[in-house]
């Protein structure tokens, strides 16, 4: 495609120092897998960010040396290397005569031949056929939805997923929605990326106004396929482009609640043919140097901090998908030393800068990604001492406090001081904070209750920790039905804490005969009408074994309220709801839903009095998901 020929003609031109825009010029060029030297801070070359189309130049790294690391352009890919002693650039590659003479001796096809055309053999992640160039350029939107996605996209992900700045990507959204041709297959990428996650961000009726539709789930299909054929077409598994691996990590995050978790953590050719997963992405990541902060690197400050935003939105999700795999994220022990993003609006960089001005005091629109990488942050500090030390049982109790009110502290002073309750950035802001905080505590109290009987708790520690998960349910109610919060739900599912409303069920089995039991209920009946999920016993284990609790803690009550002769019970529509699907999925189920006998879930082994909380915590993983124990059954 001429338009790739040019665009890599460009990035090598600004590779080795010039200026793709100077005519006049003379290029000079250094030979094959030569390290270029270390420009000076004040280098021309160094601050011009930006071409005449508004391409991003963030991957426009010019070769250094500093100590033992690398970055090294060899291939037309920039990667970073430590030290040169592990691995030689000509160990992988045949002479191009042998290359060619093996080629001649077997009929490939055009996209084998690509691939061979670089003298290395195809491995799992290659793609065995991508799509060509003018299948792709037809899944493009038309151009007014095109912009309108845009659009959206800076009201509904932007402030949310801080990956680069609004002002860099705009010439390139333009021309993606009247001249798509003219895009790059980098850019192609991130532009179908932008394009699904955005769709994933709006209701039904704003599909329908954009699209003229009312079938949002056939446009995520259609752009998920498009976001992948386009990223098997640019190689994303041996990519170095930084416009690539920012796509990759915007698929993965739209995918996290379409695949399963254990997909995205690694990769599993499985429910989506050559899932790409965020392990990927830190991998590809750490490959293009992002590990390293941009400054030591001598980095221009716009490249240095956009590098930053990857990254640490990287390890931000990173956490979080291994929170739900129930595993240990990696980069929690990892040696990186990229400094968090600066404290700046969009605006406040450009490309001719020669430093970053002084962070902005209070609040701007990076501080909501800013103070879950503070939390991140303390968390990687304190997987030093262990990763599971919030909740072992050998801390005590005295010591977790003082560190979740270290955090706290932190949290106020840097942010929540600065939060205005009108502003839903802010709201979002605080909600977050908060719940974090009553997560932190909620884990930290989890030994108490391991291999424990709810009933040989004490009254004042069960009360503790259903006041703890009732207000995390409060704030979750809370955002989905906010409006100046509409646009940032589809975010706040990633962060559903199942585990706060699975002990709110099991208090509302041993409180059936309290008054209590009318506001448990009430919570429960709301977050279910919330989240669509809850309701699909079909989407997974931990669904399903949350809708027999359900069940099972309402015949609870339902019997005591029967006991007392009280007319006209009620029963609420999450518990009638599950009932008729429970029915529905098994044939032979009895009327009260008692027996599932095609279920994965055996409702005769649910045990209010001994829940394995850790389960729970670590989410279903892709596997079973022992969260009810039958040991003890009482």
């Amino acid at each position: 495609m001429q338009q790739d020929r040019i665009y890599e003609l460009e990035q090598f031109i600004l590779r080795t120092g010039g200026d793709p825009n100077d005519v006049h010029q003379r290029p000079t060029f250094s030979p094959q897998h030569q390290v270029l030297p270390r420009p000076p801070r004040t280098s021309s070359n160094l601050d011009q960010k930006q071409d005449n189309s508004g391409i991003s130049c963030s991957s426009e790294l010019t070769s250094y040396k500093t100590r033992a690391a690398y970055l090294v352009e060899h291939d037309k890919q920039i990667r970073y290397i430590d030290t040169p002693v592990w691995y030689s650039w000509s160990e992988a590659r045949t002479p191009d005569g042998e290359a060619e003479a093996s080629q001649q001796k077997r009929s490939v096809s055009p996209q084998r031949q690509a691939q061979l055309s670089t003298s290395y053999y195809p491995a799992l992640l290659d793609p065995p056929a991508a799509a060509c160039a003018d299948e792709i350029l037809n899944r493009h939107p038309p151009p007014k939805a095109a912009c309108g996605l845009w659009t959206a996209y800076l009201t509904n992900v932007h402030p949310l997923v801080k990956l680069f700045f609004d002002w860099d990507k705009a010439p390139m959204m333009n021309r993606a929605a009247n001249e798509p041709a003219s895009l790059s297959s980098p850019q192609e990428a991130l532009v179908f990326a932008i394009y699904f996650i955005t769709v994933l961000s709006l209701s039904d009726a704003e599909c329908k106004v954009m699209f003229d539709t009312s079938e949002r789930l056939l446009l995520l299909d259609d752009f998920q396929s498009s976001v992948e054929a386009v990223l098997e077409r640019v190689g994303y598994a041996s990519t170095s482009d930084l416009l690539v691996l920012q796509a990759l990590y915007l698929y993965a995050l739209a995918m996290r609640n379409r695949a399963r978790p254990s997909t995205l953590f690694s990769l599993n050719i499985g429910m989506y043919d050559q899932l790409t997963s965020v392990g990927i992405a830190i991998q590809i990541a750490q490959r293009i140097g992002l590990h390293r902060d941009g400054d030591l690197l001598g980095l221009s400050p716009m490249v240095a901090e956009e590098r930053r935003r990857t990254w640490w939105q990287m390890q931000q999700v990173d956490m979080l998908i291994s929170l739900v795999v129930g595993c240990v994220p990696m980069s929690l022990n990892a040696n990186w030393d990229t400094n968090m993003p600066a404290n700046l609006e969009d605006s406040d960089v450009w490309p001719n800068m020669k430093t970053l001005p002084p962070d902005r005091p209070g609040l701007t629109s990076v501080s909501q990604v800013l103070y879950k990488y503070t939390i991140d942050q303390y968390i990687r500090t304190t997987a030093q001492r262990g990763a599971a030390w919030l909740t072992s049982a050998k801390v005590s109790m005295m010591e977790k406090d003082a560190w979740t009110e270290y955090i706290r502290k932190e949290l106020v002073d840097n942010f929540l001081q600065y939060c205005e309750p009108v502003n839903p950035i802010h709201l979002y802001i605080q909600i977050g904070v908060q719940s974090f905080l009553l997560a932190a505590q909620r884990s930290a109290w989890q030994p108490l209750m391991a291999n424990t009987r709810i009933s040989d708790m004490s009254l004042g520690d069960r009360d503790d920790f259903l006041k703890n998960c009732t207000k995390i349910m409060d704030y979750y109610i809370l955002v989905k039905t906010t409006p100046t919060l509409a646009h940032f739900q589809w975010y706040y599912e990633y962060y559903f804490a199942s585990s706060a409303l699975v002990y709110v069920i099991v208090e509302a089995h041993h409180r059936a005969a309290t008054a209590e039991a009318v506001s448990l209920w009430a919570i429960i009946n709301r977050v279910c009408e919330l989240h669509p999920k809850l309701m699909a016993l079909g989407s997974g284990l931990e669904s399903s074994a949350i809708a027999h609790l359900i069940i099972r803690a309402w015949q609870q009550r339902q019997g005591y309220l029967e006991r007392q002769q009280t007319r006209d019970i009620e029963k609420p529509w999450c518990v009638a709801k599950l009932e008729a699907h429970v029915n529905a999925r098994n044939p032979e189920t009895v009327p009260d839903g008692q027996h599932a006998s095609g279920d994965p879930i055996d409702p005769d082994l649910i045990n209010f009095e001994l829940i394995d909380w850790s389960a729970w915590e670590a989410g279903p993983a892709g596997q079973f998901l022992p969260a009810i124990r039958p040991e003890d059954k009482t």
